[in-house]
């Protein structure tokens, strides 16, 4: 109960300011992202990390390239930028960083939101009365509801949900530079209880973490929960996964560090100690996490708590990681060796499928990876990582990134993972969720031809040696994406993207037998996009899909979409809706297209089937630091009288959902770019 107080309380001192400017880039890279192999979660990870970046805004002058990586810079706008700063002088003003090589007017806009210009070595006091005064605050308050009531809403049986048919959630913020920072995040999925005997703190989920850094030699030092990430992420990553197919074109992944987390996601996070120890050119990392895990023979990652059998696997389990990973980085090599062991209560167990045989069983399990980075010439770097688990079972990744010019890169990678590779914190690029039973090759090209062209290409060619998730043989597959960008004005940009994949299914053969064949998707969207300003922006977007298996010779898809966004100045009413017609044969020609919702929330909609999806989303500004955000959707489907099944089953032809949120931030003293020379 005392968690809970100190909760609530906290609302009572909390005030409010909001970047424009920050939210309109953050919306800007998420939708850039969007057909991006990544995970939804990953995608709105990508935006609490933008947020929290453009209420910490850091010293360009010292950023290091991570974070430079996360402001969308590529390799050699970083390579240029830390060159510049080497030889020549310390960034003095911001208007100095479009005169650096790669660097244009649009660039700064882009990092602007998340930068500003001081010595290298400005270090913020931490003295109490500058982190109160100069902290940012912030409050999130959320509300979401599906107006129709679900079957599992209206069963009067054990086998029902126990809570109310709405989601609510409470984030809490407080930010000083980049020096110190705590939050405080409670979540509430809808069908889950508030009260009950077994849960009586209210909410579902509750999270904390408190973060310091730059004191002395501990670099950073975080308590509660966080994300690590090293390497290239085969052995220790739950940090974001961009997976293949960036813009970039990129192979090198850049998971560093610790990242305190403030994500409602009730998985993938350490939750204990973490530090940073920096010795010159050499940094230590130590942790250590002991964290409950939903359970049933083995883990659950749902997160959801609605029946009583969700409710009694709830944290039935206990997870224990201790570990470091020690990494060497001096004039652009990196080289880095990781050593944790985890450790469950209980023993984990798998379904007894033949394609799991290699899966980890047991109570305990440890990794060892090593990982580098050399650069190999001024615009060529090579990387790998080598990982080994307990059992003996090895994965390895190597690749090299090329930069060809100005927004300009060519990239090679190859993978290989074991089948008897077992590591629940892995998460590197493949084609599977899981980093095992895996063979790869991935190529990728990006450039900027000229001012109103650029494009990109990738394709992944990947092969799975043993029997795998619906294949009972080894089987190959291949990725292919493209996409062209032109841009004739300021105002008008057009996107042509086509993407073609192929991973074999097994199928039943008319003898009786079973074994993979092929199964196609041919997918294109078209864009365009008018913004002669920020009062009016209006989106179009139409896309085609064709799949060909072996039960079917072609079936198809189709959607077509139209936004219009209005911010008009004289108002402090906003508005932002969209209508959406899909037509799709089967769920393999469905579309997963990019939605606006609440701010700061990543949103998705799968169109599939027939029918059409809208939505309408009312902001009010009540002055320039408080916000009320409410967003509207409902979807009717053409022929059907229920929609889902199971406990989510609703009776009719039609789903509605609404959502509200209520912002507010405080920052009476934060001033975005300060001449400090």
């Amino acid at each position: 109960m005392a968690i809970r107080k100190v909760i609530y309380s906290i609302i009572i001192f909390i005030f409010s300011s909001v970047n424009a400017i920050a939210q309109i880039e953050i919306n800007n890279q998420i939708s850039s992202i969007e057909e991006s192999e990544i995970s939804e979660q990953d995608k709105q990870n990508l935006i609490e990390d933008l947020y929290y970046l453009s209420l910490n805004p850091v010293n360009i002058n010292s950023a290091d390239e991570n974070t430079l990586q996360l402001m969308g810079l590529d390799a050699f706008q970083i390579l240029s930028l830390k060159h510049y700063i080497k030889e020549t002088h310390q960034i003095l003003t911001i208007y100095e960083i479009p005169l650096i090589n790669g660097f244009s007017e649009e660039v700064l806009n882009q990092i602007l939101p998340y930068i500003y210009v001081a010595p290298v070595k400005y270090k913020p006091s931490l003295r109490i009365d500058s982190v109160f005064s100069k902290s940012i605050y912030d409050i999130r308050l959320q509300y979401k509801k599906v107006l129709e009531k679900a079957w599992g809403y209206q069963r009067d049986d054990d086998k029902g949900y126990q809570g109310k048919n709405f989601s609510t959630s409470l984030r809490y913020n407080q930010n000083y530079y980049n020096r110190l920072s705590f939050s405080i995040l409670a979540d509430n999925d809808a069908g889950e209880p508030f009260f009950n005997s077994k849960q009586k703190l209210g909410y579902d989920y509750l999270s904390a973490q408190f973060t310091l850094r730059d004191i002395s030699i501990i670099e950073q030092i975080t308590i509660g929960d966080y994300r690590l990430g090293f390497g290239e992420g085969l052995a220790m990553n739950q940090s974001l996964n961009f997976g293949h197919f960036t813009q970039d074109a990129k192979s090198k992944k850049n998971y560093s560090g610790i990242k305190p987390n403030r994500s409602i996601t009730e998985y993938n996070s350490m939750r204990g100690i973490a530090t940073k120890i920096r010795l010159k050119d050499i940094s230590v990392y130590l942790f250590g996490s002991y964290n409950k895990r939903d359970y049933s023979g083995s883990l659950l990652t749902t997160g959801l708590h609605r029946t009583n059998s969700e409710l009694q696997r709830k944290d039935s389990n206990i997870e224990a990681v201790y570990g470091t990973h020690i990494e060497f980085n001096r004039k652009g090599v990196e080289l880095g060796v990781s050593l944790f062991n985890y450790h469950y209560k209980y023993p984990i167990t798998h379904q007894n499928q033949a394609y799991m045989q290699y899966y980890f069983e047991g109570k305990s399990n440890s990794i060892y990876s090593f990982n580098a980075s050399l650069p190999v010439h001024r615009r060529v770097r090579a990387f790998g990582e080598i990982a080994m688990s307990r059992n003996k079972g090895y994965a390895l990744i190597t690749g090299v990134d090329i930069n060809l010019g100005y927004k300009r890169n060519l990239s090679f990678n190859y993978r290989n993972y074991q089948n008897q590779y077992q590591n629940n914190f892995a998460s590197a690029i493949g084609a599977q969720s899981r980093n095992a039973n895996e063979r790869g090759l991935y190529s990728a090209f990006s450039a900027r031809i000229d001012k109103y062209f650029n494009c990109f290409i990738g394709v992944d060619y990947f092969n799975f040696p043993d029997q795998s998730y619906r294949a009972n043989v080894a089987v190959n597959g291949y990725k292919i994406r493209s996409e062209i960008n032109y841009i004739p004005t300021l105002s008008n940009q057009f996107t042509l993207i086509y993407k073609m994949n192929n991973r074999p299914y097994n199928e039943k053969h008319p003898n009786g037998e079973t074994f993979p064949e092929d199964n196609i998707l041919n997918q294109i969207q078209l864009r365009y996009t008018y913004s002669k300003t920020q009062n009016l922006i209006l989106k179009t977007r139409i896309g085609y899909s064709r799949t060909r298996n072996y039960q079917s010779d072609e079936n198809q898809g189709m959607f077509i979409s139209q936004d219009i966004i209005l911010s008009p100045k004289s108002t402090s009413l906003s508005l932002n809706m969209r209508i959406a017609y899909f037509n799709t044969d089967d769920y393999d020609n469905a579309f997963y297209i990019y939605e606006y919702s609440l701010p700061l929330t990543y949103s998705s909609a799968q169109l599939y089937d027939r029918g059409l999806r809208s939505y309408i989303i009312l902001r009010y500004d009540f002055k320039k630091n408080l916000y009320f955000t409410a967003r509207y959707s409902i979807t009717f489907y053409k022929d059907k009288t229920e929609i889902h099944s199971g406990n989510d089953k609703i009776q009719g032809s039609h789903k509605q959902e609404i959502a509200f949120q209520f912002y507010w931030l405080i920052n009476k003293t934060k001033k975005r770019f300060i001449n400090y020379y």
